[in-house]
């Protein structure tokens, strides 16, 4: 593939704190990204904590990406927000359960 025909890739950081005092913004942030049909990066390094609201967040985010054909995917995503979406038993809908 030439550096012209090269996909676009919005990177999505998520917040230190991944609860329900940011899901409106992180919600608006990934509908812009998801109605441009481009594909998303979600960078969780940052992740220190996780509530249940982020993780319908994230769940609805994979479950519309799929059925829109939108690429998404994970660049580093925190131990905290692997070991906290294992214990909820939805990291294999988010595609957390092969880190």
């Amino acid at each position: 593939m030439t550096s012209a025909e090269e996909v676009e890739v919005i990177n999505v950081g998520l917040t230190e704190s991944l609860d329900i005092s940011s899901v409106h913004d992180l919600c608006a942030e990934l509908r812009m990204a998801l109605d441009a049909g481009t594909p998303i990066t979600l960078d969780g390094s940052a992740v220190e904590h996780v509530d249940v609201a982020a993780v319908q967040v994230l769940i609805s985010l994979f479950s519309y990406a799929g059925s829109i054909r939108c690429k998404l995917d994970w660049r580093r995503p925190s131990e905290e927000l692997v070991n906290r979406t294992k214990l909820l038993g939805i990291d294999k809908y988010i595609g957390l359960d092969v880190r």
